[in-house]
């Protein structure tokens, strides 16, 4: 029994300590640390009260829930049972009371308030975040550089040598397969490598929205905001899987104010620009804009053979330049795709014991490498432009000069030209007799534009992005 609530021996703190001490032998060391460790008292009141202070009232809800009978059994066994234990949270302005027969009534909140880092809650998050699923192989030297990928890379050099520093959020835009999850795998490497204590997290978006999903229906959705909103690096990949998803959009929305907030670093990717999401939030949408956009584009043919080359190197397997260089040629969509062709000939190569010849691999690929460009026709592209800029096809073949049109027009002739493979002659022809020397402009044209035009750039990746799906 206690004599007196004001004694050194029965003070608050030692009241509450002795009843932790007893439940930390009843729960694992992770438990513990996850949810007694942030736990403090404010006072021992007269009418034989104790006053424990909870974060907010998000964790004060599941902590009933989840360990008030153990905290009832260890004060009454400790012989503190006329002592009543007060739950309060810093958002609350009234404390709500328990004991043997009170309950907690924790009110629902929409967002956490933001908190600064301590000890305790490193080891809380970190605990959350036990696996940060980085892949190892992903790192800055085995990436290989170019000038499809330079901004980008040494955009993610930058965050990942001074995270939420530099590029807050870095949002990388490109094709499938280009690279992008690997430059996220490689900042969450090299931080990790520098900072063994920093909690880095790297998830699909797909995953955070199957965890959110569970995470409501089994009720922890403290837990989940716990995890992904005190992470020091978020990662996450394909964001623009989040179209569509209004509860998806709201959570991680409030999941980015917050980190922001804290000045943790924030990295996302998509095979879209912010713009070009459907069906996003605006605020949302905005948020992607505010720190740095770095593009990917599709390599050029020498940085396809350098690929080529690096990762035959990782493989241990011999392949020759002029083969590396007719994959290079006939492989141009993606790295991806590359890297199953050299899979192919290397695979041929173990099988047979023997170095691959140029026209042994010919022969590999002799019903692979078909003219794939030939499937997208000029007339398809005509009428992919003309849908994605709402005008007809039949401004796109007319001799209209207005800018609304010539735009459209001179983009689909570069599209036909580096996609269709069309002729200048022919895409001449197809837009309304013209001349072949309008079309070789208008490829210049809009060659140069991509490079500087920024909206320009937009408009033919979009559709780019749009064609390759029909192929």
């Amino acid at each position: 029994m206690i004599d007196s609530p004001n004694t050194n021996t029965h003070s608050p703190c030692a009241i509450w300590e002795t009843i932790k001490s007893e439940a930390e032998q009843k729960v694992s060391a992770d438990e513990f640390a996850c949810w007694f460790s942030r736990l403090t008292t404010a006072s021992l009141g007269a009418d034989k009260t104790l006053t424990v202070m909870m974060p907010n009232a998000d964790f004060c809800r599941e902590f009933t829930s989840r360990y008030l009978t153990l905290i009832e059994q260890c004060r009454e066994s400790l012989g503190f049972g006329h002592i009543i234990l007060r739950l309060h949270t810093a958002t609350e302005t009234a404390s709500t009371g328990v004991s043997d027969r009170d309950t907690v009534a924790a009110t629902d909140t929409e967002d956490i308030p933001s908190t600064k880092h301590s000890p305790t809650h490193q080891v809380f998050s970190k605990s959350l975040s036990e696996h940060s699923y980085l892949n190892a192989d992903y790192s800055f030297n085995n990436f290989v550089r170019g000038p499809s990928n330079q901004f980008a890379l040494a955009s993610c050099e930058s965050v990942a040598n001074s995270p939420g520093r530099n590029y807050n959020p870095l949002f990388i835009y490109g094709f499938t397969g280009l690279g992008k999850t690997h430059l996220l795998h490689a900042i969450g490497n090299h931080v990790q490598s520098n900072a063994r204590d920093a909690v880095i997290t790297y998830i699909s978006s797909e995953r955070f929205m199957n965890e959110l999903i569970y995470c409501i229906s089994k009720k922890k959705m403290w837990e989940f905001r716990q995890k992904y909103r005190h992470c020091d690096i978020l990662l996450v990949d394909d964001i623009q899987f989040i179209s569509g998803k209004p509860s998806t959009q709201r959570e991680f929305f409030h999941t980015f104010n917050s980190l922001y907030e804290e000045g943790k670093q924030i990295v996302l990717t998509s095979d879209q620009y912010p713009h070009d999401i459907p069906d996003i939030e605006d605020r949302l949408r905005n948020r992607f804009r505010w720190g740095l956009i770095a593009d990917i584009q599709p390599p050029d043919t020498e940085h396809r053979i350098a690929i080529l080359l690096n990762k035959s190197e990782q493989l241990g397997f011999d392949l020759s330049l002029e083969v590396a260089e007719y994959i290079a040629i006939n492989t141009k969509r993606n790295v991806r795709e590359l890297e199953g062709a050299l899979h192919r000939i290397a695979a041929f190569s173990a099988l047979q014991g023997t170095r691959i010849s140029l026209n042994a691999a010919k022969d590999i690929f002799r019903n692979v490498f078909d003219d794939k460009s030939a499937e997208i026709g000029v007339e398809t592209i005509q009428k992919v432009v003309a849908n994605h800029f709402k005008i007809k096809v039949s401004d796109l073949k007319s001799k209209k000069r207005l800018r609304t049109i010539s735009v459209p027009r001179q983009v689909a002739m570069y599209l036909c030209r580096t996609i269709g493979s069309a002729s200048f002659a022919d895409i001449g022809s197809r837009f309304g007799g013209k001349d072949h020397t309008t079309a070789m402009y208008a490829c210049r044209k809009v060659e140069a534009s991509r490079k500087d035009d920024i909206e320009i750039r937009t408009h033919i990746e979009t559709l780019e992005r749009e064609l390759e799906r029909r192929v």
